[in-house]
């Protein structure tokens, strides 16, 4: 069956109470009678209805039939009372037609009859209570999926944040070790990092990754001045087996404000001009 043949609420809830659709031919009633028979979703939801209807049914007060209504009842059916209710019917009538002894001058009681109306009333209002429990237990479960999802949002949303958290400590960790990778097969680049005070004349510079001298020749560090005056040199450096060197401290004027910084390859004893090219710059 697909989702819009499955019958109105209306028509289940007619159809949990026994009562035929007044508005609409018998084969409505038929088609829900069938389409409940082969649909399992709309079978599970007729259970629930008549359990509702059950527990309203239960708060609906009870009334007693008039007399003789089982009698009339059974007449328009066209089937015979039984013996055991004929006896108890005739008893009835006997002591209902026979006044006591002791109330012979009291006027006989009417019996009290209760209006169709009111019983059928009481059902109409079970079936509203049911209608309303229904709609009530839908929006019910609307809210409650509403709630799920806001609740799924709210822990990924933590989640998150807890993960952002985490990667901030990772990264201002001073415990953290810290890696620059580079290719496996290229040759790695030579790089010097420098720090000067130039109030101080103090320059402290290191280098790493770089190549061998040729023989009788060294590397030369030089200060280029903003003033455009002409480069200062600053140190010569012979690195090691693995490419490091050093220049630490060495003799500057003090005062001197620094442009940029570069290293050259000079003869061994180093220069008073640099030789092109700049092998490094920076600043």
């Amino acid at each position: 069956m697909t989702p819009e043949l499955h019958p109105e609420l209306d028509d289940l809830i007619r159809y949990c109470m026994g009562t035929p659709n007044a508005e609409d031919d018998a084969a409505t009633d038929d088609r829900v009678r069938k389409h409940v028979a082969e649909c399992a979703d709309c079978r599970a939801q007729v259970a629930q209805l008549s359990s509702d209807l059950a527990l309203v049914a239960m708060a609906v007060p009870q009334i007693a039939p008039p007399a003789g209504a089982k009698d009339r009842l059974f007449k328009a059916a066209g089937v015979k009372l039984p013996m055991s209710a004929q006896a108890s019917a005739t008893a009835s009538s006997m002591r209902a037609s026979t006044p006591p002894a002791s109330a012979t001058n009291v006027l006989p009681m009417k019996p009290r009859r209760h209006s169709p109306g009111l019983i059928w009333g009481g059902w109409v209002a079970a079936a509203a209570c049911l209608f309303y429990a229904v709609q009530l237990r839908e929006a019910n479960q609307g809210m409650r999926q509403e709630l799920r999802t806001e609740t799924s949002q709210l822990i990924q949303s933590s989640a998150s944040a807890a993960r952002a958290k985490e990667v901030l400590e990772v990264l201002s960790s001073p415990q953290a070790q810290r890696v620059t990778l580079v290719s496996a097969h290229a040759k790695p680049e030579p790089t010097g990092h420098a720090v000067y005070l130039k109030d101080r004349g103090a320059l402290v510079f290191n280098a790493s990754n770089m190549a061998p001298l040729p023989p009788h020749k060294t590397y030369e560090l030089w200060v280029i001045p903003a003033n455009g005056t002409a480069p200062i040199p600053a140190g010569t450096f012979q690195p090691d087996t693995r490419g490091m060197a050093s220049v630490l401290l060495p003799k500057l004027p003090l005062g001197v404000a620094a442009k940029a910084f570069g290293v050259t390859m000079e003869n061994a004893g180093g220069a008073t001009t640099p030789t092109m090219p700049i092998l490094l710059a920076g600043g």
